[in-house]
């Protein structure tokens, strides 16, 4: 940490800036490199509805004395998401905390991990961090009183909880009059219900979707209305619909960023929301998933309001991604917003969460929109392990959408889950057999072990779906020091619990895992593509994982199938298609490519791993895709292996 924290955080400052009713502060760990959707809403109902408010990044300060890159580590979780290393930091400026329970508690984190002279650095700082973390709270504190606001709104998200509750009880030290709020996915329920008991110099906390309550409630907190009846907590209406949906202002965002720093490498990202709750979870909640609490029901903007405003933003910030936080993507959009994308012929970044039982032209929609990156949602390769989940789609669909995002140039973001209660040990060698298949595919980022989090069936239902002794995570005890049993789990989000399946889970993954890291090594410099030559087809198969030949020409009836099996199908659908074969033809072909690892069958369908070369070349944006052929057609001729491998 620079040596300068001290000296900024205790300066002797003048308010001299001028003053507004409310400020909306962001504190760290929140995003760094995106505004907060929540303040930037918030702000705008607020400002529309005649109260100044101003908003307060100040993660971006505290990223500044930090580090972007170790502050970004912390902020995504490392080394896992359940360490809570964020909210272990700004703990001791809530309570003191003693050196032996620090050691225990660094101790458990990296337990396993090999200290690297890189990683020793990283904790050292870590303990640095910590021992400072009182200086930038009392920087913090001055900061939203220099502002002079009357009403101050603290969002916390993942790990801000323990330095909102720092900041906010040093602010009311200095400010005894000023008013506090708290809001954010951390006051959902149980969890704002416990943090208004716990800590009662916060004046009230919201759960749920602010954008109906925040005018009513500032305006009661501004006239010095006494909340006492409410107990310091607020459940706030959902939402019944978005067709009256305020736009975000994200300008103090970058005014922040502007003053603090010129940082193009964080890549700003613009969060729009052009959706709330699930469509599926509606009809079958995922049982791992613990989003939407108390606003499951799925509730969609008009596509029109929603192209409008992604115009709006794209215009407003150049250059900046757009990221949608919706938890999945209105499959009206599909024909209602993203061919209207498609026609402003803009070079848009755009993100969505969707579901994985997507279409060839629903991928190639996307993409022609400016979807450049998606989360698909895809959590195992397993028919069985998938029904569990109740995901509702097979694997096969789920390595379908892997290989179109790769034909279309989508970058697809998933992983793998594991530990689910009655899940067959040999799924998992099944997937790690399959993987060498798949290693030209995008590969998942990890295999991990399931939490149950708060608001998921696995959680409400814990018993029913086989876990017990469910408990918090260790480290909720670290970080609330001095609170009660009973409270730490009402403040909790993050679960773990045992089951039949944890006593084995390393032992029946280990394979799997290693399998996974192997495919992250090989993906870059493996390629399995197709080249259509009227009725033949050219396959270069170069998958580093599976030893093969570079080079095949597939003769017609071989290419029709291939072709035919872009999208999963059966043996007898195949056979409607191609009815100048016979069935047993047909089957020698199918099982020639299940073997040769050109096909994979699930046991009733039928698909072809191959890429598109033509297709990848149009996704992105290449005018020679013909010349590119050529030159692999003379190459092949001339049986020239390493000059089509060079070209595909």
């Amino acid at each position: 940490m620079p040596d300068g924290r001290t000296e900024i955080a205790t300066s002797e400052r003048k308010i001299d800036l001028p003053s507004t009713d409310v400020l909306l502060v962001s504190l760290p760990f929140g995003i760094l490199h995106s505004p907060s959707l929540a303040l930037g809403v918030l702000q705008a109902r607020l400002n529309a509805a005649g109260i100044l408010t101003k908003c307060r990044y100040l993660a971006l300060d505290y990223a500044a004395l930090a580090g972007v890159e170790d502050y970004g580590r912390i902020a995504s979780g490392f080394p896992r998401t359940t360490d809570l290393v964020g909210e272990w930091i700004f703990s001791h400026a809530v309570a003191r905390k003693t050196i032996e329970r620090d050691q225990t508690y660094l101790a458990r984190t990296f337990a396993g991990t090999h200290l690297s002279e890189p990683l020793t650095r990283f904790v050292e700082m870590l303990m640095e961090m910590a021992r400072t973390a009182g200086d930038f709270v009392e920087y913090a504190a001055h900061e939203i009183v220099r502002h002079a606001p009357k009403v101050v709104g603290f969002t916390t998200v993942f790990q801000q909880n323990l330095s909102t509750i720092a900041v906010a009880a040093r602010v009311r030290q200095l400010a005894p009059s000023l008013k506090i709020m708290l809001g954010g996915a951390n006051c959902e329920g149980s969890m704002g219900q416990e943090l208004a008991r716990a800590y009662p110099f916060i004046d009230v906390v919201v759960s749920g979707e602010a954008d109906l309550v925040i005018v009513p409630l500032v305006r009661s907190l501004l006239a010095g209305e006494d909340l006492s009846g409410s107990d310091h907590f607020v459940e706030a209406q959902m939402v019944p619909d978005l067709s009256n949906y305020t736009s975000p202002t994200f300008e103090d965002y970058f005014g922040d960023l502007r003053r603090l720093w010129n940082r193009p490498e964080l890549n700003v990202q613009i969060p729009l929301e052009t959706s709330r709750g699930c469509w599926w979870g509606m009809k079958n909640h995922c049982t791992f998933c613990g989003l939407n609490g108390a606003t499951m029901k799925f509730r969609s903007r008009p596509a029109a309001d929603a192209f409008d405003e992604i115009v709006e933003n794209v215009t407003r910030y150049p250059g900046s991604r757009i990221c949608f936080v919706d938890n999945i993507l209105d499959y009206r959009y599909y024909e209602q917003l993203l061919p209207k994308l498609t026609e402003l012929g803009l070079n848009l970044d755009l993100f969505y969460e969707i579901k994985s039982n997507v279409t060839k032209p629903q991928v190639k929609a996307l993409r022609d929109a400016g979807v450049a990156h998606v989360q698909p949602g895809i959590e195992s390769l397993s028919d069985q392990v998938l029904k569990i989940m109740k995901k509702g789609v097979l694997a096969i669909q789920n390595i379908q959408l892997l290989k179109w995002c790769a034909e279309f140039g989508i970058k697809a973001d998933w992983n793998i889950l594991c530990g689910f209660p009655g899940e067959d040990p040999a799924e998992y060698e099944m997937m790690a057999r399959l993987i060498p298949l798949l290693c030209h595919l995008q590969p998942p980022t990890r295999c991990s072990e399931i939490r149950l989090d708060r608001f998921s069936p696995n959680f409400t239902r814990s018993s029913e779906f086989g876990f017990f002794n469910v408990r918090p995570y260790e480290a909720y005890h670290d970080v609330y020091e001095g609170l009660p049993p009973g409270a730490i789990a009402n403040l909790a989000y993050f679960f773990e619990a045992d089951s039949i399946a944890s006593s084995k889970l390393m032992e029946y993954t280990a394979d799997l895992t290693k399998t996974i890291d192997e495919w992250r090594r090989a993906y870059s410099n493996s390629r399995l593509t197709y080249v259509e030559l009227k009725d033949r087809t050219v396959i270069v198969d170069t998958r580093s994982m599976l030893p093969g030949r570079p080079i095949r020409v597939l003769n017609p009836l071989e290419s029709k199938i291939l072709r035919l099996c872009d999208r999963a199908l059966s043996a007898p659908s195949i056979a409607q298609e191609v009815p100048d074969a016979s069935l047993g033809e047909i089957s020698k072909v199918l099982n020639d490519f299940s073997e040769t690892g050109l096909m994979w069958c699930d046991g009733v369908r039928h698909l072809s791993l191959a890429v598109s070369f033509t297709t990848y070349l149009q996704s992105r944006g290449t005018t020679k895709v013909q010349q590119a052929i050529d030159e692999l057609v003379r190459a092949q001729r001339v049986n020239e292996t390493a000059g089509c491998i060079d070209i595909l």
